[in-house]
């Protein structure tokens, strides 16, 4: 089930595809991640990376929350007192006619 011939001819076609720096650089990279391992983090840093999530998340759910109400008033059948607002009554009572509105 496994061809060993292929997985060799893969290793032989990517081996110059392969980074190996040299001495120099290989001591520049190691320097490198040392520092940033070594590298205490700021308060700023600290709650800047806490903070931005956090303020993105909330800003999404009052998004949400906003299109969420919208929807609903939109969607919503009127009321009894939104009908009623909207056309006067009227009522008749011994001949007189009285119209009742807001």
């Amino acid at each position: 089930m496994n061809d060993d011939r292929f997985f060799e001819r893969l290793r032989g076609d990517a081996a110059p595809l392969r980074y190996e720096p040299d001495a120099l650089m290989l001591t520049r990279l190691t320097a490198r991640v040392r520092e940033r391992v070594a590298a205490q983090p700021t308060v700023e840093s600290f709650l800047a990376r806490w903070f931005r999530p956090l303020a993105m998340s909330l800003g999404v759910l009052a998004l949400a929350a906003t299109l969420g109400v919208q929807w609903y008033e939109r969607t919503q059948q009127p009321t009894l007192e939104a009908a009623m607002s909207a056309d006067p009554v009227e009522i008749s009572m011994d001949g007189n006619t009285y119209t009742v509105s807001r």
